[in-house]
């Protein structure tokens, strides 16, 4: 059910002074005759935001919007969609679904190439957190079978990524009580609207003992120009004891800090510059699907461009971990806390459903980021899987495109193929990840497979058998050992991108042998 967003929004003004060179929120924009003012400066991604202004010589011109993430080198990006259209002095009023990026900049241009002054936008993020019988946000703890207990819920918390600027409430906006009934299934017990100041409380009776774990879903909003999409909380795990029994001991403190010291290995909220792509370099065309992140896109949106739009992303995740928006990008996180702090365990996947390629190219680009120096590695894959249950036999159709740890020197490639009744696997020198993105690319041709990073070639297996010959589709992980205590991580995909095979591409340099063995373990 969608309920409609609260029509009484924050009318702040979000401008840019073009005259005086200065880029900063609640300055007028102007240049010449030509203004810019956006409202509310208080906002989410995918939140309509009332764009006015004017734009010298340009009567009843059409109206797209132009961006520019803001980083050395960028250039300007033209959407193609026309928005509105100016009126005979040239003066607009529209609205549009604000950004999701952190100091992105958007401005007005006319089909004549006339611009308005651009806006800096600094949104805030989404984020809902629950606590236990009014304890510490996200902290595990206990209750009693067959006794009723509390969750409360806050969906305009400070911290985790949002630099002390919390999210604006909706109030009115479904939020969904869900436990966990399998990795990748949730199940809605109960439903309440968000109130004035974005809260909820839901009363509930502990079942039978053993460990359960629950997240809200706050629902979409999609009335009017908002395109926000619906966005998961962190599982919040519970573990329920017979009456009588010993609880075990709980969290005593917050989880999130309100404040403090920038965790080591922490990275800067604002993406550096791009890394070369094998996708430019060798001219692979027209994306088939391009999943970009910059509004408010659910995991279950379509893809932002591209010849196919369909498919969305499924969510798993068998311990601490979630998979959401954020910051203009996709993030699996092992914690809601950016601080060191126990709480991260188990496995988090994401797996691409209805945009399945047999051959093709596809590349992510992505960063890793590390928030504690003790505990084991999380295992940061991507790979290639059959869409279809029936032809994974047990993994033996499985491309393994980077299987790396923050630390690591070297990415695991490799590819099984039942087919071929083979399996090719090898690892190559990779630079350190936690310096930025880097982009992961592999080609999946009829007669070879080729990994690159960063837009160099680093391996090739040549076979007119080794591609696995079935529907294959991207699968996300970050993998734990089982329920293991392991380092606070952050996995954070700027974006993930596939093409068809093309006559027009370049055709990529060679890369060195994996090594070949007998495959195993096929069922």
């Amino acid at each position: 059910m969608r309920r409609p967003l609260d029509a009484a929004l924050t009318t702040l003004a979000l401008a840019v002074g073009l005259l005086t060179g200065v880029d900063a929120p609640g300055a007028s924009a102007q240049r010449a005759a030509s203004t810019l003012t956006v409202t509310p400066d208080v906002f989410v991604g995918g939140q309509a935001l009332r764009f006015v202004g004017q734009i010298d010589g340009a009567p009843n011109a059409k109206l797209r919007i132009e961006t520019l993430t803001n980083r050395p080198g960028d250039e300007w990006n033209l959407r193609d969609e026309i928005i509105a259209t100016a009126d005979a002095q040239g003066r607009f009023d529209f609205e549009y679904p604000g950004p999701s990026n952190f100091g992105i900049k958007y401005r007005v241009r006319t089909t004549t190439n006339k611009t308005s002054p651009a806006a800096l936008f600094e949104p805030r993020q989404q984020e809902v957190v629950l606590s236990l019988d009014g304890g510490p946000e996200q902290a595990p703890g206990s209750v009693v079978s067959g006794d009723d207990f509390t969750i409360d819920v806050d969906t305009t918390p400070t911290g985790r990524g949002n630099l002390g600027r919390p999210a604006p409430p909706f109030p009115g906006r479904e939020l969904a009580l869900q436990q966990r009934v399998q990795v990748n299934q949730w199940r809605t017990v109960a439903t309440a609207p968000a109130s004035e100041t974005g809260a909820a409380q839901f009363t509930l009776t502990a079942g039978a003992p053993g460990l359960v774990a629950y997240r809200i879903r706050q629902d979409d909003i999609l009335t009017g120009a908002n395109e926000i999409g619906w966005f998961p909380s962190f599982p919040l795990e519970v573990t329920v004891v017979a009456p009588g029994e010993a609880r075990p001991m709980t969290a005593s403190g917050p989880i999130v800090p309100a404040s403090g010291p920038a965790p080591t290995g922490a990275a800067s909220y604002r993406s550096p510059g791009a890394t070369p792509l094998a996708s430019q370099r060798y001219k692979w065309g027209p994306t088939e699907w391009d999943f970009a992140w910059l509004g408010g896109e659910s995991l279950t949106s379509p893809p932002y461009r591209g010849r196919t739009l369909k498919g969305g992303w499924i969510d798993a995740s068998d311990g601490s971990g979630r998979a959401a928006h954020y910051n203009g990008g996709l993030a699996l996180s092992t914690n809601i806390s950016e601080f060191p702090g126990d709480g991260d365990h188990g496995s988090t996947t994401l797996t691409l459903q209805g945009n399945a390629l047999t051959y093709g190219r596809w590349e992510f680009r992505r960063r890793i980021d590390v928030f504690e120096n003790v505990g084991p590695d999380y295992r940061v894959l991507i790979e290639l899987v059959p869409e279809k249950a029936k032809d994974d036999h047990c993994g033996a159709n499985t491309i393994t495109v980077a299987d790396v740890t923050f630390d690591a020197r070297k990415a695991k490639l490799g590819v099984s193929s039942k087919r071929a009744k083979r399996t090719w696997k090898g690892s190559r020198p990779i630079p350190r990840l936690g310096d930025g993105p880097h982009s992961f690319g592999i080609e999946v041709m009829r007669d070879h497979i080729t990994w690159f990073l960063d837009g160099e070639s680093l391996a090739t297996v040549k076979s007119k058998k080794a591609a696995p010959g079935v529907a294959l589709t991207p699968r996300l992980s970050l993998v734990g050992r089982g329920q293991q205590e392991m380092r606070r991580t952050r996995v954070l995909y700027d974006w993930q991108r596939a093409w068809r095979l093309n006559k027009q591409a370049k055709k990529a340099k060679t890369g060195a042998k994996l090594k070949a063995k007998k495959l195993k373990g096929a069922c």
